[in-house]
C-alpha cells in the first residue's frame, strides 16, 4: 500500500558555515527528516524499531507527521504489532486533520492490526453499545473522533474546543462494541477513535 502523498521524508534545511544560522523551525524539520531517514535505515536493514526507541523518534517528526511517520514505519516492518499498539492511538489523537494525514483504508488497517486498544494498551472492547456524541461541521460529521462526554462535543460544535468560528453541529450515535478502534483518555477528552461505517449518526440540539 502506497503512502497517500507518497513517501514521507521531511527535506533537511541545516546550513554550513558562512550562513546564517538555522531558525529553530529549520531544527524541527532537520529533526522530522532524522526520525524518517531512521525508519528508513531500520527497514532496510530489517531491524525493529521497540517501543521506546519509536517513541523517540515520533517526537523529532511531531505530532503532525506522526501518521506517516507510524505509516512508514509499519508498512516498512520496522515495528511489530506491540508497538503499533502502543502507538496508534495516540498518534491518531495527537495529528490535528488524522484524516488529512493518511486515508481511511490506510487507518483502518493499522488499527485492525493494533487491535482495540485504550491508551497504547490492548483493551477489552465495550461489553455493550456506547452512545458517542460528535461536535464538527456537517460536512465531517462521520469523521471517527468521538467522545463519551456530551460536554466536549459541544465544545467542538460550538467552535470554543475547534480553533474556528461556530458553524459546528451536535451529532449522537449508540455504536455497538464493533465499532470502536480504540479509546483514548490522556487529553481528558475520553474520545473514542470510531469506525462510523453503517452507524446511523443524528444531529442533536444545543444546550441552550
Amino acid at each position: 500500500m502506497a503512502s497517500p502523498n507518497g513517501p514521507r521524508t521531511p527535506t533537511s534545511t541545516s546550513t554550513s558555515a558562512g550562513h546564517e544560522a538555522a531558525s529553530p523551525q529549520d531544527n524541527l524539520r532537520d529533526l522530522g527528516a532524522e526520525a524518517f531517514a531512521a525508519v528508513a535505515e531500520a527497514a532496510e536493514r530489517g531491524e525493529l524499531l521497540d517501543t521506546g526507541r519509536f517513541a523517540e523518534l515520533l517526537l523529532r517528526a511531531g505530532r503532525l507527521d506522526g501518521p506517516a511517520l507510524l505509516f512508514d514505519a509499519w508498512f516498512g516492518e520496522a515495528i511489530d504489532t506491540r508497538t503499533l499498539a502502543a502507538h496508534v492511538g495516540s498518534v491518531w489523537s495527537m495529528a490535528e486533520y488524522p484524516d488529512a494525514a493518511l486515508d481511511r483504508p490506510a487507518w483502518r488497517e493499522l488499527f485492525a492490526k493494533a487491535g482495540f486498544t485504550a491508551d497504547g494498551r490492548p483493551a477489552t472492547r465495550p461489553a455493550g453499545p456506547v452512545e458517542l456524541w460528535r461536535g464538527s461541521v456537517p460536512e465531517r460529521r462521520a469523521d471517527w473522533s468521538w467522545t463519551t462526554r456530551r460536554a466536549v462535543a459541544e465544545g467542538y460544535a460550538t467552535g470554543t474546543g475547534a480553533r474556528r468560528s461556530t458553524t459546528g453541529r451536535l451529532y449522537r450515535t449508540v455504536a455497538p462494541p464493533s465499532a470502536p478502534l480504540a479509546h483514548n483518555t490522556r487529553r481528558g477528552e475520553g474520545e473514542y477513535v470510531l469506525n462510523t461505517d453503517g452507524l446511523t449518526i443524528a444531529e442533536v440540539p444545543l444546550t441552550p
